[in-house]
């Protein structure tokens, strides 16, 4: 079983050379995609011991909080991944994830084959994912939850006429999740191939609201071969009103007794700069079982 693990990041050049030393410790790989407007050296030396395993996109994009460019980040990692460093499985991850069961572990889950991405049709107003996300026209920023931004969509953007979602989408049911997934070789190449023969459905993301939500579950349920769709792998812990939630708690050292029960195999967030102990007791009391 090898892994390529698709890495967006956009600052903390130790917390990634942290995370990649347990990712790809037993042979697993790494493609990193440094948000545009972060200069990429610093990850680079960063990592400079890892070169043999890891590898830094070439092409960069701008990451908003709620834009499409995370999509793009992640599409053009995948495209250049499935050609360049090939995997059975595709697993987009985080700076601020860290792995928490064994990458033995991890491999023998995915002998199953299935993807592992959370999958709900929507609406789902049970998971915060309403139909507005996409009905809605939606600006984003470069400067995350600009209060401009904040009421042009409130008082203006949000008042067009609602948007043709069916017609839009050729039909397909859009379905909504977690950003963090795992996929296989051949459904990567079905993603791909159906996102370059969808240039109109693709473009109505750019105006979703998270649409890095909504996206990649949407073209998977909308391909012909049917997959076996599990849950996402990721641990995260979620406090306050669903509507107003925009980002998990940061995870610490006293929190792993937490971690060690999570049947997933992944977790975010953390912050090595604020406590970079987590990082060596997740290495020694998680990963070394």
């Amino acid at each position: 079983m090898q892994v390529t693990y698709l890495v967006l990041v956009h600052q903390q050049p130790r917390q990634l050379a942290a995370l990649l030393d347990l990712l790809v410790a037993d042979g697993d790989r790494a493609l990193v995609h440094v948000d545009a407007r972060a200069g990429d050296e610093e990850f680079r030396v960063a990592t400079a011991h890892l070169a043999d395993r890891v590898r830094f996109t070439r092409d960069r994009h701008r990451v908003t909080w709620g834009g499409f460019g995370a999509v793009a980040a992640t599409t053009s990692a995948l495209r250049q991944a499935v050609a360049e460093v090939p995997g059975d499985y595709y697993a987009l991850v985080s700076g601020a994830d860290l792995p928490i069961k064994p990458v033995a572990a991890l491999h023998a889950e995915l002998a199953s084959g299935a993807v592992y991405m959370s999958c709900n049709p929507m609406p789902s107003p049970e998971t915060g994912k309403p139909m507005s996300r996409l009905e809605r026209w939606n600006l984003t920023s470069a400067r995350p939850h600009s209060r401009l931004v904040y009421r042009l969509n409130r008082h203006v953007v949000h008042r067009l006429p609602r948007r043709d979602v069916r017609r839009a989408l050729g039909g397909a049911r859009p379905h909504a999740g977690s950003q963090w997934w795992l996929v296989p070789h051949a459904c990567a190449e079905e993603l791909l191939a159906f996102i370059d023969r969808s240039p109109r459905f693709v473009r109505f993301f750019h105006h979703a609201q998270v649409p890095d939500e909504m996206f990649f579950q949407t073209v998977l349920m909308a391909l012909p071969h049917a997959y076996d769709v599990r849950g996402n792998l990721t641990h995260t812990r979620w406090t306050g009103d669903l509507a107003g939630r925009t980002s998990p708690a940061t995870l610490h050292v006293e929190d792993l007794g937490e971690l060690a029960r999570s049947p997933r195999y992944f977790a975010r967030k953390f912050d090595h700069a604020a406590d970079p102990a987590v990082y060596e007791a997740v290495r020694t009391q998680l990963l070394a079982r």
